[in-house]
This record gives C-alpha cells, structure tokens and sequence, in this order.
C-alpha cells in the first residue's frame, strides 16, 4: 500500500475514532445525568458547559499545535485527559462535583475535532491525492453507528454503561493518533528556516471568511435545539423525527464524499457560497409548516447548509492560513463557530417559547450574513489572487 493510501486509512480511523465518542456523548449523556438525579435546568446547564469550554479553549489549545508541543502530543493528551475524567464520574456523588468533572473533561474534548482537521487538511497539502471529505465523512458514519450502537447498550444495561463507553473509547483515539500523525506532520516548529520567516499575522479576508462560516455554522442552533420539537408539535411520529435527522447526516456524508476533494485546491468560497445560502433557504421554508415531503427535502439540505459551510471553511483555511499559525487559525475558528452556536441556541429558547416556528427564519438571516461576507472575501481574493492558493 502506498504512503498516501496507507496515511488515509489511518486518517480516516482518527475521525472514526473520535465522532464514535461524540456519537455515545451527545445524545445520550443528558440520559445518564438524569439518571444521577440532576433536574433539567441543571442537566441544560451541564449540557452548555462543553459549548462555553470550546468557546474559551478552543484557540489556545490549537496554538500549541504551531510549536514544539506539537498537534500529536495534543491529541494523545486529549484522549488520555477523556480516559482519567469520565471513569471520575463514577465516583461523583452530587451535582456540583459532577459538574466540575464535566468541565474538566470538556476541556480535554475541546482540541479533539479541531485538531483532527488540523492534521488532515495538512496532510491533504503535502498529499494532493488525499480526499478531506472521504476522510471527514468516515467520522460522520462513525457518529451516526455510535447512535445505533449506544441506543442498544442504553436500552439493554442502563445509562451507566454511557459513561464506561467513553472512558473507553479514546484508547482507540490515542492508537488512531500514533498511527496517523507521525512526528515530521505534526512538528510545524520544526520547518526549514525560509518558513520559519513567513508571516504569523492571520490575513483579513481570512478572518473575515471564518466569521462567515461560523455564522453559518450558527444558524443550526435552532434546529438542534428545537426541531424534534417542533415537528412533534405539527404532528410527525417519533419514526419519521428520526428518519428527518437519519436523512441530514446520509446527505451530509454523501457531500463530504462527493466535494471533499476541494480542500486543498482552492478558496473553499464557492461552497461556503453554496452553504450559507442553503441556510438561509432552508430556515426560512422550515419556519413555514412544511408537510414531510418538503422537510425531507429540507433536511436533506443539511449536506450543504453544514456539510458544504464546513468543507468551505476547510478549504479557506488550508489555502489562506500562514503555515506557522495554521492551529492558531483553526482554533480561532473553532471558537467562534461555538460562540455563533451557543448564542444562537440560547436566543432561539427565548424565540421558540414568544413565537414558535418564527425561531427558524431567526436563523436565516445568520446564513445570509454569512453569504454576504463571503461575497466580501470573494471580492477581496479578486484583487489579491495570489493570496488564493
């Protein structure tokens, strides 16, 4: 097997590793901290905790990977800090004290997904064959065989086995990560002295592409907060609510598959175009009562409104980041696309309790902004094509 087909394996095994754990994580952890006695103002609260952490964190954290620390050693501190934390849980006997674990855990999650798209997008510049989307869409089919697979273990031991699955499952984090980013891709401290030289000052049409993305990337508050309920609400069966969300991450992978291979080789603004216009589409039709037909549909357009955003954000990233400040600049993103997210699901719990389906059109004008500041960046790139990659 040739060095690239072998670094995809193993690169794709990274994602796998880690979207299993969120696939335990996020949907089932609120069921254990129910079953530990927390009512659900608390359990909302302990929910949102990750979220502010990734806000905080995210960033810094990401900076390490620029230097000698290295993204390898972040990512095995990562998994190992997941491994000691959530075994804690067991031992946790009040509110409080389960509360400050989850912090302390939500920390050592922060790096994780970041700093996997940190290795890949790098690997994908120094092996052009490498494909960001088939990569990334194996974390997606991980995620989504974690919910089969979680839904069967709750349902046959309990809520106490959610916590014992992700204390184990990051050993698979740590392997996956030995075997996929070996020191000369992680170490970008250690380049040759004309790239020692090169500007760590972050390019203004990058910022502005990041705030773009993450707004975009914000207008899903809503619908992960509110859409299961909502389309109780109009009547839908439980059946068909998880065929609506099964439906969003099969079209998501079948994007990440089909237009991953655009990161690496350009902008990433024409998909960021594409995602963020679908956004404002799909929020505004979603506000309007639509039958199950059209929400199918809707659904569907989770491939581009999150699925093309994120491979954009990707691309832009890979292409205009300067090399030494490449984590600081994925970090940065990370925490902004938390930000947009966290303050558009708080702002959607007031707008969904005053005005019901009007909380999605709230999020659309998240999606047109987002479309808007990527015709900016587009314009700037214009006039400064070399900046393009």
């Amino acid at each position: 097997m040739s060095r690239p087909k072998a670094l995809a394996v193993r690169l794709s095994a990274l994602h796998a590793a880690s979207f299993f754990s969120h696939g335990f994580y996020l949907p089932f952890f609120p069921l254990w901290l129910q079953s530990k006695g927390l009512d659900p103002a608390l359990i909302g609260l302990v929910v949102a905790i990750p979220i502010i952490v990734r806000i905080l964190a995210t960033a810094p954290l990401l900076s390490l990977a620029d230097r000698s620390f290295g993204a390898r050693r972040l990512l095995v501190i990562s998994h190992l800090g997941q491994m000691i934390g959530f075994p804690l849980l067991f031992l946790a006997q009040d509110s409080v004290t389960i509360t400050g674990l989850v912090a302390l855990v939500s920390i050592t999650q922060a790096a994780v997904i970041p700093g996997n798209d940190l290795v890949t997008t790098s690997a994908v510049q120094r092996y052009p064959g490498l494909n960001y989307g088939r990569l990334r869409g194996v974390g997606s089919i991980a995620f989504f065989v974690a919910n089969i697979v979680g839904g069967y273990l709750v349902g046959a031991f309990g809520a106490g086995v959610v916590p014992l699955a992700l204390s184990l499952i990051p050993a698979l984090g740590i392997t996956a990560t030995l075997l996929a980013v070996p020191k000369p891709l992680s170490e970008i401290a250690s380049a040759a002295p004309s790239e020692m030289a090169a500007s760590t000052v972050l390019p203004k049409v990058l910022w502005i592409v990041m705030i773009a993305a993450a707004l975009t990337q914000g207008s899903h508050g809503a619908l992960n907060a509110f859409a299961s309920i909502y389309w109780q609400s109009l009547g839908f069966a439980d059946a068909a609510i998880g065929y609506f969300w099964a439906a969003g991450v099969i079209a998501e992978i079948i994007v990440f598959m089909v237009l991953g291979q655009a990161v690496g080789r350009g902008s990433g603004l024409g998909l960021l175009l594409i995602g963020s216009g679908a956004s404002a589409i799909r929020f505004s039709i979603m506000s309007l009562q639509p039958d199950m037909a059209t929400t199918f549909v809707l659904q569907a357009m989770h491939s581009l409104s999150f699925g093309a955003s994120h491979l954009g954000a990707m691309a832009a990233l890979t292409a205009l980041a300067p090399t030494r400040v490449r984590g600081r600049a994925q970090g940065i993103y990370g925490s902004l696309a938390a930000l947009t997210t966290a303050t558009a699901t708080i702002a959607s719990g007031v707008i969904y309790r005053e005005s019901g389906a009007a909380v999605f059109a709230a999020m659309a004008p998240l999606g047109a902004a987002g479309f808007i500041l990527t015709l900016v960046a587009a314009r700037m790139l214009k006039n400064q094509p070399q900046r393009a990659g």
